[in-house]
């Protein structure tokens, strides 16, 4: 017996590290964390792999809220670094649509403390990969992730590396990109709703770098245009635009991508050749993207509310939102309803007849208003109804309450405004 409770006691004594269950080394396995997560983790091995995975989710209780933003990740090792330079971490960022290309893409070598990188996200599910540097020598030492979100519909949207992922932006507004690698190209679609002869399109950032070889190149792709107007802007200006531009209505679209480098002008064994491909372009540097368009009116300040019906430019489809500033960018809007076409929700009522299901059971006819008005003690509400048919000799009906749906807080009696202040 003493033998036994011997060896069970030296088993106990094995370190907890060791018989840990490692963090999943393929998607499958990615250990969950959100878009504000920490996460400290180790690698075991030169060839271990860390997968971890969060979600943009989309907001169920109001479908047309858009809660795309921008994610800054920090990467960190505690103090003091390593003295290794061929040892490290690669922190890939990947979207659940493709595995294949990552996002982003960042390296910590274990002589850095920190990194940071940032990337505009729409909602979807996406994925950290962690692993070594190099194949033989690996970082023992623990690592951070720890990610930071704002929600904002003015950031890219990646995936947008073509015209069919472009990011939809509004004319008069700034919208906020980078690019991920030097190869990366950012698309962007805008539309106009009338035809206007001083487009122009600018490309700008906070600080000026210092060489002129770095920098982006700005393209536009228009039906109004017989060939593309392309702009070079070099890191050492603040900005750049094309001049005044003859649009018509229509949809357009705008590509970000790196300043081509003057490769015959590399020679061979040069220190220019031998530069990495990061310092040949402005990877992970901000930009800032406007089209300024004097035919769009520029966007409120506070949005009235009022009924706007929008079509959406890729589906065809009309959909009816509470103010001008819910309309999605890239749609187009107008203050009536479609004569020809119907609009989700419709703004009119609609009539459903009773039918009998599979099982014999009558299903009741059903009348559904979309928009109510509703005025009380407490304030004034814009409230979606069905009506249930419970008499259908004398056509009477009855309210649904649990189908009762509250669309808008037109006016909050309830809350107290603060009295002016008194000098």
């Amino acid at each position: 017996m003493r033998r036994t409770i011997l060896v069970f006691g030296m088993l106990c004594t094995i370190p907890v590290a060791t018989m840990a269950e490692d963090i999943g080394d393929t998607p499958d396995g990615a250990k969950r964390t959100s878009t504000g997560g920490r996460i400290k983790e180790t690698l075991s091995s030169a060839t271990d792999v860390d997968f971890m995975r969060f979600e943009v989710r989309k907001d169920r209780n109001n479908p047309e809220h858009d809660t795309s933003g921008n994610i800054t990740v920090n990467f960190s090792q505690k103090a003091p670094p390593g003295a290794n330079p061929k040892s490290g971490w690669r922190i890939d960022l990947y979207s659940e649509t493709d595995l294949a290309n990552s996002l982003y893409t960042a390296f910590l070598p274990e002589t850095s403390l920190d990194i940071e990188f940032e990337q505009g996200l729409s909602v979807g599910t996406y994925y950290y990969k962690v692993s070594s540097l190099d194949t033989e020598a690996f970082p023992a030492k623990e690592y951070t992730l720890k990610g930071s979100w704002e929600e904002s519909p003015n950031y890219e949207k990646q995936p947008n590396d073509n015209a069919d992922t472009a990011t939809a932006i509004k004319a008069n507004e700034p919208y906020y990109g980078n690019l991920s690698s030097a190869s990366d190209v950012d698309f962007y679609r805008f539309s106009l709703q009338a035809r206007d002869p001083s487009v122009t399109i600018t490309l700008s950032q906070d600080s000026p770098g210092a060489d002129s070889t770095v920098g982006w190149q700005l393209s536009l792709l228009s039906p109004s245009l017989p060939e593309q107007e392309v702009v070079d802007v070099p890191s050492t200006k603040l900005n750049a635009s094309t001049p005044p531009l003859n649009l018509d209505v229509g949809v357009h679209y705008v590509y970000v991508k790196a300043l081509p480098q003057q490769s015959d002008e590399v020679q061979e064994g040069s220190e220019a050749e031998k530069k990495p491909e990061n310092e040949t372009a402005p990877v992970g540097r901000p930009y800032q993207l406007t089209v300024n368009a004097p035919s769009v009116p520029l966007p409120p300040a506070d949005c009235p509310f009022v009924f706007t019906y929008a079509q959406n430019p890729v589906t065809s489809r009309w959909a009816t939102f509470p103010t001008p500033c819910d309309v999605p960018a890239g749609w187009f809007s107008q203050q009536i309803p479609p004569e020809t076409s119907e609009v989700c929700p419709s703004p009119h009522a609609s009539y459903t007849f009773p039918k009998t299901n599979s099982d014999g059971t009558v299903q009741p006819a059903i009348v559904k208003i979309p928009l109510v008005d509703f005025e009380d003690a407490t304030g004034k509400y814009i409230f979606r109804v069905n009506l249930e048919q419970i008499n259908p000799e004398l056509f009477q009906f009855q309210l649904q309450l649990d189908n009762l749906k509250l669309i808008r807080v037109v006016e909050d009696k309830t809350v107290v405004e603060p009295p002016p202040a008194t000098e």
